[in-house]
């Protein structure tokens, strides 16, 4: 996850331009914010991933929550969060018990629209009543947004449903909740509805879900005025998430890069009925801070998802590699470019990216929406490939391209295996199935290092601000981490490591 390495210095200096700018969004070194991405979740093989979302203020808040698939971030299931103040929402994604995809389970009490645990189409929610008087609730994933034909869809060649065991997930603060007249029993109080009550149960969680309703042919009160009791988002939420690797009994760690003062100042409420595609990332503020060399800049866009991107855009990643096999050393990359969607879904892709997706390959077939990378590694002892050698590519490799040359990442969140062993039990790719986690070599001599992707010269985006102050921002909006795991006598270790990132802007005629 794209938490940039700053120093104590520009980290302040971030924080003091948010104050004093305003109207421009930025991320957040200290964890909190309106918008919250997390960079991946997996539930292949029997893992597990744990969220967690947190409201530190005094206001009750609604939000969206969004998981995104990995092959092309297609939603594979959204809905309304409403949380109290102070309130922290707790869910495990795991394998659809009843299915072949994901799905979350959870006993948390917190309100959700539509309800968890209940129907959507062909794919059925449970939930069951515990002896200690909680419910535990099943939501599985659907695929509908890629993998059935109908109405402005047309299908993925790759339509399964196992394409919701891995992605991202994206949480947008769309407002704070009031009451019309606090204390009523009739009045509609959607801030008191959502508090939890002695019994650690939200008073009227039904109240809040018939809101979005139509009950005896009359609408709810959110379906008749969207904006009704909510006030513009306040910020404070911060994200968690540990992704367990049960085969191995191993665990990863994560925090969610939040975005604070994603909203315009002029946005009252970003409030949008359950399933709906808004709000979206490309709704924010078109400005952003951006850190680089020791300072901050504030940057206009033409868009909101150009003013997001900007956050983190970077035209090197650099992380740990540990593959030694004296320890059962494994090493995983994760990449994930968490805007790619709002830029390849036409023709021609639109920069920063190069690329555009046209339905992905069936399996072992051609994969779209590639952005070529170069790959330099060097281990402990600084040695990197001879001089004239060929350098390390991915395998099982995408059919050879006209112009192409160099290794590519073809997803919206990428898995790369070092040696083709993943640390976090990631299915891996083969000469001939395609599948969320791919292969990449590392030398055996010495099994321990470090390594560069470095990003295309045709990748960059620039900014709208006037001739003097325009800026060029090279690279691809990108987050994500290296995860290790390792084996003594008696057992097995994981952790993680942010990636680090090189921010190269400049002038708009570098």
């Amino acid at each position: 996850m794209k938490k940039n390495i700053l120093s104590l210095a520009v980290a302040s200096s971030v924080a003091g331009l948010a104050v004093t700018a305003q109207a421009a969004m930025y991320l957040n070194p200290e964890g909190t914010g309106e918008v919250l991405l997390f960079p991946y979740y997996n539930a292949q093989n029997g893992n597990e991933t744990s969220m967690h979302i947190v409201n530190t203020t005094a206001d009750a808040k609604a939000l969206k929550v969004r998981f995104m698939e990995y092959v092309n971030s297609q939603e594979v299931l959204d809905f309304n969060l409403y949380l109290s103040a102070g309130d922290h929402f707790a869910f495990t994604i795991f394998q659809n018990p009843n299915g072949d995809g994901g799905a979350i389970i959870t006993r948390d009490n917190s309100c959700t629209v539509p309800e968890l645990g209940t129907g959507s189409g062909d794919f059925g929610g449970t939930q069951t009543d515990n002896a200690d008087g909680t419910t535990t609730r099943i939501q599985p994933f659907v695929n509908y947004a890629y993998g059935v034909s109908g109405t402005g869809v047309t299908a993925d060649n790759f339509s399964s449903i196992t394409r919701s065991l891995a992605g991202h997930v994206e949480v947008i603060e769309m407002g704070v909740l009031d009451d019309t007249t606090p204390g009523s029993t009739t009045a509609f109080n959607p801030e008191s509805w959502a508090t939890h009550g002695s019994d650690g149960v939200p008073a009227n969680c039904a109240g809040l879900v018939a809101a979005w309703s139509v009950t005896a042919g009359a609408n709810g009160a959110w379906l008749t005025d969207k904006t009704d009791e909510i006030e513009a988002p306040s910020g404070g939420l911060y994200g968690v998430a540990n992704m367990l690797n049960n085969s191995d009994s191993a665990a990863y760690g994560m925090e969610a890069a939040a975005i604070a003062d994603f909203w315009a100042n002029n946005v009252t409420s970003g409030h949008e009925k359950p399933g709906d595609a808004l709000p979206s990332l490309a709704q924010g503020d078109t400005s952003s801070i951006v850190p680089n060399d020791g300072a901050a800049y504030t940057n206009a866009f033409a868009s909101g998802i150009n003013a997001v991107s900007s956050l983190f855009m970077a035209k090197s990643i650099s992380n740990d590699v540990m593959a030694n096999p004296a320890l059962s050393g494994e090493t995983d990359w994760v990449v994930t470019f968490p805007t790619r969607r709002y830029y390849v879904n036409t023709s021609p892709a639109a920069l920063p990216f190069t690329d555009p997706y046209v339905g992905s390959g069936t399996a072992g077939g051609p994969e779209t929406s590639c952005e070529t990378v170069a790959i330099s590694q060097t281990d402990r002892e600084e040695s990197t490939t001879d001089a004239g050698s060929t350098g390390p590519a991915f395998s099982p490799a995408p059919p050879s391209q006209p112009g192409v040359t160099g290794p590519q990442l073809c997803y919206e969140t990428n898995t790369i295996a070092i040696n083709g062993v993943s640390a976090l039990n990631a299915s891996v790719s083969t000469a001939t199935v395609a599948d969320v986690a791919k292969t990449l070599a590392w030398g055996e001599d010495q099994p321990e290092g470090w390594q560069t992707i470095t990003f295309s010269a045709n990748n960059y985006m620039d900014s709208t601000d006037g001739d003097a102050a325009k800026r060029r921002i090279q690279g691809l909006p990108v987050m994500g981490f290296a995860a290790f795991e390792y084996t003594n006598a008696t057992s097995n270790f994981g952790f993680v490591s942010d990636h680090k990132t090189s921010i190269a802007g400049s002038g708009i005629n570098p």
